[in-house]
């Protein structure tokens, strides 16, 4: 049996609940059918009590890493601190925590139907610092870029991939974990693909080369990895990490 509980402790046992107690940023708003956050929560709760999504179950059976992995909890809207600056950390759409024959496993989950992997990093440095020449931004980025890639040519990636990355390593530290999982799942209408979400696709190629000196690629239900980091002061050098991409039509 497994558990869905808030960041704070309160279980959730349906969709109301994860609205109740891990709703996304601006709550009602963002919970709409067909948008990412309602349409994750809906995928844990098909069978009407928390059961994991069976697109989830096989891109997880399709590695030889994490094929027996046996999920314990889920916690959506988790907050993981990236470094001491101010401002929010991290906020996975949901993190699993469980085991396999071997190691300790941490699953981040990001959803997403059409929106963006954040700003390009060049234009969100540029506007962060127009708007406060003093901003921590550029200081963020290059300590995150300096953890994942061991340097800061990092200006025509999505912000978002590289602190979901960086969050997803780092949040396996703090739960003494092992191996670490990063998991985007696209929630496509019958209609067919959006032009936006085909871009993502583009903004997630480009990172996972990057990050892989393009070396490997990125396939709908499979994982690709292990990769390893140069690390630094957060970002954990010793833990691998596998990501991967299902999708779901809504």
């Amino acid at each position: 049996m497994i558990t869905i509980h808030s960041a704070d402790g309160n279980i959730i046992a349906n969709t109301d609940d994860w609205l109740r107690y891990s709703p996304p940023a601006k709550k009602e708003l963002q919970w709409r059918h067909g948008r990412s956050a309602k349409e994750l929560a809906k995928s844990w709760f098909r069978t009407g009590k928390a059961q994991m999504p069976a697109e989830l179950t096989a891109i997880l059976q399709s590695h030889p890493t994490t094929n027996c992995f046996q999920m314990e909890t889920g916690i959506p809207e988790k907050e993981t601190k990236l470094d001491d600056f101010k401002g929010s950390g991290r906020i996975h759409d949901m993190i699993l925590l469980g085991n396999t024959r071997d190691n300790r496993v941490l699953i981040s989950i990001e959803a997403k139907a059409d929106e963006p992997f954040g700003e390009v990093i060049g234009d969100y440095v540029q506007s962060s610092l127009k708007s406060n020449p003093r901003s921590r931004v550029p200081d963020r980025i290059r300590q995150l870029a300096m953890g994942l890639f061991g340097h800061t040519e990092v200006s025509t990636l999505r912000y978002q991939l590289v602190h979901a990355v960086a969050g997803t390593l780092i949040e396996a530290l703090n739960q003494q974990a092992t191996q670490a999982v990063f998991i985007i799942h696209e929630f496509i209408p019958a209609t067919g693909k959006t032009d936006k979400a085909k871009n993502n696709e583009l903004d997630l190629e480009a990172f996972i080369a990057l990050l892989s000196d393009s070396r490997q690629s990125i396939s709908v239900g499979k994982l690709s990895g292990p990769f390893y980091m140069p690390g630094n002061s957060r970002v954990p050098s010793n833990i691998p990490l596998y990501i991967g991409k299902i999708e779901t039509v809504v």
